[in-house]
């Protein structure tokens, strides 16, 4: 029977900060008339100096209509779906790790990619995260079997991840969005590589050499022998 996997301390921590912030921006957004959504969003078009911090601020920017509410819900749940267990596995570290990884790839190559295309469209929505998870969990277990998607299908693990591509580039048919695709492969991508780093051999540590300090011999050098045929006796 499927369920729900456990509500890990920073899955849970990220689902309040990410609900918070989408209400904030609703506030501010519909009702204060601030353009807090075009602070938070990549804006891919023209780069400059608010790309630092979209870098990483375009997870928390969501669109504030009515047509949001189910899209947000469904992103969070999956989240929870998704990252809980990778956090079961491999702790909260790692987890927020692969959460910037994926951010971060998401949000270079969608740059990238926006500075090819006429139109380039903004980027934002915690969708890296969800599709960086994704690809870290199932390539985890790459070799070891298949994997229950979502408790409904067993498929492969290379499969899951075929699949969320397949459906990535299904979205780009649909909307003809080059950035949104981009930034889909990137958090793919980066959430691979991510397990490929943690599976990477330790370094071996070259054994440091002592410097041993030359003790004086407690023994003196006595002439010894005879006068013509001088020896050294120890």
């Amino acid at each position: 029977m499927f369920r729900f996997p456990p509500l890990t301390a920073f899955v849970k921590k990220l689902l309040i900060a990410l609900f918070a912030a989408w209400i904030l921006q609703i506030i501010l957004q519909n009702w204060a008339g601030v353009p807090i959504f075009e602070f938070l969003a990549l804006n891919t078009a023209s780069p400059g100096l608010h790309t630092l911090w979209q870098l990483g601020t375009h997870v928390l920017a969501f669109p504030t209509g009515p047509q949001a509410v189910l899209s947000m819900l469904i992103t969070l749940v999956f989240l929870w779906w998704m990252l809980a267990p990778f956090e079961q596995r491999f702790g909260q570290k790692r987890t927020i790790q692969l959460c910037v990884v994926a951010a971060l790839s998401a949000a270079f190559l969608a740059l990238i990619v926006g500075l090819m295309v006429p139109s380039p469209s903004a980027l934002y929505g915690a969708q890296a995260l969800l599709l960086g998870s994704i690809a870290a969990f199932a390539w985890s277990y790459r070799g070891q079997g298949r994997m229950s998607f979502f408790g409904v299908i067993d498929m492969k693990p290379v499969h899951i991840i075929y699949l969320v591509l397949a459906l990535s580039v299904l979205m780009f048919m649909t909307s003809g969005d080059a950035v949104a695709l981009a930034a889909d492969i990137g958090a793919i991508g980066g959430g691979m590589g991510f397990i490929e780093w943690l599976r990477r051999p330790p370094r071996r540590r070259r054994p440091k050499r002592s410097k041993r300090r030359k003790k004086k011999g407690d023994f003196d050098v006595v002439q010894g022998g005879r006068a013509d045929e001088p020896r050294w006796l120890n």
